[in-house]
């Protein structure tokens, strides 16, 4: 007889608290089926030290626009260490094809509030990957409200009230913001945006005649056609949306394909999250699914598109005052120094070098390396 007798392994859990927050009102259709717009849920993870509010009365937030942040593996560090995790899931999980990010700060702020309500005194962001843009965008709109129209030309939604300001900010593993990020894996080749199989072999990053590794001016050449591509996209998108709500009235909208968005020439360095792999990098770039593969009109001018999105980290950060934690892992791609000359321009005087981690954007996860950074974090969350 052969076969496992043992039976399956134990499943694996992590204890803490969900509530489901009700998030403030958006517009119809946000959301499918129109029950669950109504609802609005936003349901955070909240996990405490012995299961109450700390003396220290001092929380982290975690979030992403879009990914299930509970369970992520620097919450149970942090929790051992005395610090309160609250992870956040946006109204949006695991579907951004019509994601709004002044939607997602309004859920951020319903978060928070929660905290409050509850006992808290001092809020911590905790801006990982997508999540780090995201609170930049929530902080600044918190210290000054200026998103009170979304990028299509309506009302945001957004009131100072639903935005309580937190105290500091940490970023690790972050990148630029979701509209620079989707430009910088276009894939420049592209010339027909119905047909990917259309390309220009001059701008194939893919094409072993350019690299790796690829020229200055190869790199130089990519970032131009990128953006262009980009303009294209969010031109064409401005156009249509201007059609329908000629024809259907101020909430039109409309899906479409955007098709190979995984060709950033850093990734192909050796020591990014591919590992110069560029097979694998490939295989993503045309794969059915994707960065922006899916997305609506009103969702790619919100979150999308490059110079319209409200959205940016870089820009963000520079328009907030609190104390900031930058953490930098050296084996992501999304923390080339090109990148990260941004993030250090923003914060200007509060800028005093990174804190950096010889690892990829999600420490793969090592063990020693978590406690590491989780240290590091409590540390500057708990200073006055």
């Amino acid at each position: 007889m052969t076969g496992n007798t043992t039976g399956p392994r134990p499943v694996r859990y992590r204890p803490s608290r969900s509530f489901l927050l009700s998030g403030e009102r958006g517009y119809p259709n946000e959301l499918y089926p129109p029950s669950v717009n109504q609802a609005r849920g936003v349901r955070v993870d909240l996990s405490e030290p012995n299961d109450e509010v700390p003396g220290h009365k001092t929380a982290a937030v975690f979030t992403h626009p879009v990914v299930a942040t509970a369970g992520f593996y620097i919450v149970d560090p942090l929790v051992k260490l005395g610090l309160s995790v609250m992870t956040v899931q946006t109204r949006f999980v695991g579907n951004d094809s019509t994601l709004l990010m002044e939607r997602c700060a309004q859920d951020v702020g319903s978060a928070i509030r929660f905290l409050k309500e509850r006992g808290y005194e001092r809020i911590i962001l905790l801006g990982f990957s997508g999540g780090a843009s995201l609170l930049c965008f929530y902080q600044a709109q918190a210290e000054k409200l200026t998103a009170v129209t979304l990028p299509d030309g309506r009302p945001s939604r957004l009131e100072p009230e639903h935005l309580p300001p937190a105290d500091k900010l940490v970023l690790f593993g972050h990148h630029l913001g979701r509209s620079q990020t989707l430009r910088n894996v276009l894939d420049a080749a592209i010339t027909d945006e119905a047909d990917p199989l259309k390309r220009d072999p001059e701008l194939d990053v893919f094409d072993p005649r350019h690299g790796p590794p690829f020229s200055d001016e190869f790199i130089g050449k990519i970032r131009t056609a990128q953006a262009a591509r980009m303009d294209r996209i969010t031109t064409w998108v401005t156009e249509r949306l201007a059609t329908l709500e000629a024809m259907y009235g101020p909430d039109a909208d409309e899906a479409f394909i955007v098709h190979r968005t995984n060709a950033d020439p850093f990734m192909f360095a050796a020591n990014s999250d591919f590992g110069g792999d560029a097979d694998k990098i490939r295989q993503l770039n045309e794969a059915g699914n994707g960065l922006g593969r899916f997305t609506s009109l009103r969702s790619w001018l919100s979150q999308w598109a490059t110079g319209v999105s409200q959205a940016d980290g870089p820009a963000d950060l520079a328009r907030t005052s609190i104390p900031v934690l930058s953490i930098v892992q050296t084996g992501d791609h999304r923390a080339h120094p090109d990148y990260m000359r941004q993030w250090e321009a923003a914060l200007g005087d509060r800028f005093s070098g990174h804190h950096r981690f010889d690892a990829t954007h999600y420490m793969d996860p090592q063990a020693e390396m978590v406690s590491e950074l989780a240290k590091l974090i409590a540390d500057f969350a708990q200073t006055q």
